[in-house]
């Protein structure tokens, strides 16, 4: 799969740089940047994207309830995007949360380049099969 487009949804500039950063590390250089989820679903209707890389916690909209709406289909955005959750709250509960409202990965805060670079990497390959 050519990998085109993606969006980062992150309210820390100096996170969505990272984010930014390891996305253009695999080939992707179309990478659109939201800093809530209001911003990203009006980004993913305009453009579409072939992942999304999400906060949990935001204003206005935070990523869990962004992710619920793409899933739901209710912006027109594709349900089957695939979402990496970064999040400050790790534990359990969090992460079933997570995995409830439909990411399809989950990463803790402060997380590895190199982390990062393979989930991602995961998640896509997961798409393929």
């Amino acid at each position: 799969m050519a990998l085109k487009r993606a969006v980062i949804v992150e309210d820390n500039p100096q996170i969505r740089d990272l984010v930014h950063m390891v996305l253009t590390s695999i080939g992707i250089s179309d990478v659109t940047e939201a800093g809530n989820g209001e911003e990203a679903l009006t980004a993913l209707k305009e453009g579409g994207a072939d992942i999304v890389i999400m906060d949990w916690k935001m204003d206005v909209m935070d990523g869990l309830e962004c992710t619920s709406r793409i899933r739901a289909g209710v912006d027109g955005v594709d349900p089957r995007l695939p979402i990496i959750l970064l999040t400050a709250m790790g534990g359990k509960d969090s992460e079933t949360a997570a995995y409830a409202a439909g990411v399809d990965h989950f990463m803790v805060k402060p997380f590895s380049i190199k982390s990062l670079h393979a989930s991602v990497t995961k998640v896509l390959g997961s798409r393929t099969t």
